[in-house]
Parts: structure tokens; C-alpha cells; sequence
């Protein structure tokens, strides 16, 4: 590669810190990153998509990371040991046992993580399975992020919401600043933090709901919710994305295989909220501030939360039957969605 002796013969001229740092294997990923991101563009360019031209990231202005392969890494128990600089202890231990392929190190609001790739000897699942037949329903909402129709609700973090005044005082005390300077990276790192702590809050909510769901139940049944539609009202944009309703599904989906259950999707367009979970009649018109309504056909009182994923529980309930019918739990497929007709009982079902 062209690049890379270019690169050896000018870090021993002008770039000699190159070597003293980590050696020389996170600058060959560098450029091995810059060339696929060419490729990519290239590849983007003559498909006629936007091709998205790689960007310089400059230190300080970009994610600072740098990878390292797996030969050169060693890890005992919370600490690994890097080329160069020797042992870094770390948070926690890694938790999968395989060989250790590669590691990309990246510094967010101030601290280093780690992600590291390792190839697993055999399949990995959670140690601790649903093992009966279990179904649940669970509608998303903004002022509870989850309400299923077994079990309490999850309220919606809000971390947003929370921690917004403080965003403000500090995005306005960065304008102040002169760009740049030593003052205005203080500012900056407080802005970090900040970011980070409302982005943690939301990954401790979103992973213990999902995690306690597929490890509870077996087949789980949630909506085609189009979140992009839904930010695009701006009277609920921000608890919309505040909410983080489109993670929940995003890791329902992929913790459900590992647990040998399934997720089951309702239709966009089916009226959970709407249709009467105790007779099925389905309302003309129900406004968005009405928190309870009675059923004029069997004159029955319903949150429209709790009665949505009972709803809901009963469309992963019809496709349970049917998979127990064909000979199997339904555990071997990834996802399966249940497309329901507005306002009618009758449903089929894809693969997605």
C-alpha cells in the first residue's frame, strides 16, 4: 500500500511521536478506515445515492479512537494491556469468553471505552431463558415509555426534559467563549458530560425493560410505530425523541433471539388503542387527551395504554397458537411481524 510507506517514511522525518505513542498499528487502521471510507463513496457515487465525501476529523473537533487488533491485545481480568503504554485498568471484565479479535478505543465526554470483537467458540444466549410459553403485550408511549398487560408500567425517563435548563445555561456560556480556547474546551467537556449523562439514563431504562421483557415472556407484541412521522409534530418532537420508543423496539428485537422468544409486530395502521380489547369494537374518533373512554357496545372502562397492549397481547397470542400448530415455539425466527387490518380481528403474518 501506497499510503502506508508514504506514512513510514514521514513519521520517521516529521512524525516521530507516531511510534512513541502506540505504535504503529493504529496509524495502518487509520488509513485502512480512510480507504474504505473511499471505497463507500465511490461505491455510493456510481449507485446514483448521495455519496457523502470522507471528512478530515480534525483532533479535538471530531470522536478521538484509534484501533488495535487482537494479537497485540492482552487482557486479565478488569485490565488490558496495550502496546506502548502497558496496563490500563478498566471498568469491568470482558464478559464473553472467545478470542479477542480487535479493539477500537474511543474517548466520549472526557473518558476512554473500549469496544472489543471477540469470535465466540459457540453460540452465545442469556443464561437465564424464558422457558414456557409466556405472551405480553407492550404499547410505547411518551408519558410511559412502556405499559405492558402483565406487569407495572415503565415511566418515560424525560432525562431531556430533566437536565434541558442546564443544556441551555451551558450551550449559552459556550457562546461566550472564545472558540478555541482553554476556557471554551471547559465549557465543552461540561456540555459532554451533560449529553452523556442524558444518553446513560436512557440506556439504563431502555436495557432493563428489554432485558426483564425477553427474559419473562416468550412471545412479545409491539407496534410498527413510524417514529419518524411522529417527530415530524412539532408539538411532540422532543418527547418523542426523548422517549427513545424506536431503542426499546431496536433492542427487543435483537435480545428476543438470544432469549429463544419472539417479537411480534402489529400493523402501523391497527387501532390498539381504539378497538375494545373486552368485545372489539372499534371507535370512530378517540383525541389524544383522552386518557380513559368507555366502550359503547359493552359499556366497558379502559385505559387506552393498558387496553392497547392487551390488544396487542392478544395479536401475540393468535400468532403463538399458530406457531404451536406448525410444530414449533417460533423460537428459531428472528421476527415476525402481524399485519392487522384497521378495525377488524383477522390478521396474517411476514417475516420482516
Amino acid at each position: 500500500m501506497k499510503l502506508d510507506a508514504e506514512m513510514n517514511a514521514l513519521k520517521k522525518s516529521s512524525f516521530s511521536w507516531m511510534n512513541e505513542a502506540v505504535g504503529s498499528r493504529p496509524a495502518k487502521a487509520a488509513l485502512k478506515d480512510l480507504g474504505q471510507a473511499f471505497q463507500n463513496f465511490f461505491r455510493r457515487a456510481k449507485a446514483g445515492e448521495k455519496p457523502g465525501y470522507p471528512k478530515f476529523k480534525k483532533r479535538g473537533r471530531c470522536k478521538e479512537s484509534f484501533y488495535v487488533s487482537g494479537e497485540r491485545l492482552q487482557f486479565e481480568g478488569k485490565k488490558i494491556r496495550l502496546p506502548k503504554l502497558g496496563w490500563v485498568k478498566m471498568a469491568e471484565v470482558v464478559r464473553f469468553p472467545g478470542r479477542i479479535r480487535s479493539a477500537r478505543f474511543s474517548k466520549r465526554a472526557g473518558n476512554w471505552f473500549v469496544s472489543v470483537q471477540v469470535e465466540l467458540a459457540e453460540s452465545w444466549s442469556y443464561s437465564h431463558c424464558c422457558e414456557n410459553q409466556a405472551v405480553v403485550g407492550v404499547d410505547l408511549g411518551v408519558r410511559n415509555l412502556a405499559v405492558p398487560s402483565k406487569g407495572d408500567p415503565t415511566p418515560a425517563p424525560r432525562a431531556l426534559r430533566f437536565y434541558e435548563k442546564r443544556l441551555k445555561r451551558l450551550q449559552r456560556e459556550m457562546a461566550r467563549r472564545t472558540r478555541g480556547g482553554a476556557n471554551w474546551n471547559k465549557t465543552k467537556l461540561k456540555l459532554q458530560k451533560c449529553h452523556e449523562k442524558i444518553a446513560n439514563i436512557r440506556r439504563d431504562v431502555t436495557h432493563k425493560l428489554t432485558s426483564g421483557l425477553v427474559k419473562n415472556f416468550r412471545f412479545i407484541g409491539v407496534e410498527d410505530l413510524n417514529i419518524k412521522g411522529m417527530v415530524k409534530n412539532h408539538h411532540l418532537a422532543k418527547s418523542v425523541a426523548d422517549a427513545a420508543m424506536a431503542e426499546v423496539r431496536r433492542q427487543l428485537e435483537y435480545k428476543a433471539p438470544l432469549a429463544g422468544g419472539v417479537v411480534v409486530l402489529a400493523d402501523r395502521w391497527f387501532p390498539s388503542t381504539k378497538t375494545c380489547s373486552a368485545c372489539g369494537h372499534v371507535l370512530e374518533h378517540l383525541a389524544l387527551s383522552e386518557r380513559q373512554w368507555r366502550c359503547p357496545s359493552c359499556e366497558t372502562t379502559h385505559d387506552r395504554d393498558f387496553n392497547a397492549a392487551r390488544n396487542l397481547e392478544r395479536i401475540a397470542a393468535e400468532y403463538a397458537v399458530k406457531a404451536r400448530r406448525a410444530g414449533g415455539s417460533g423460537s428459531d425466527l428472528r421476527c415476525e411481524t402481524a399485519l392487522v387490518e384497521a378495525g377488524t380481528k383477522q390478521s396474517t403474518r411476514r417475516k420482516s
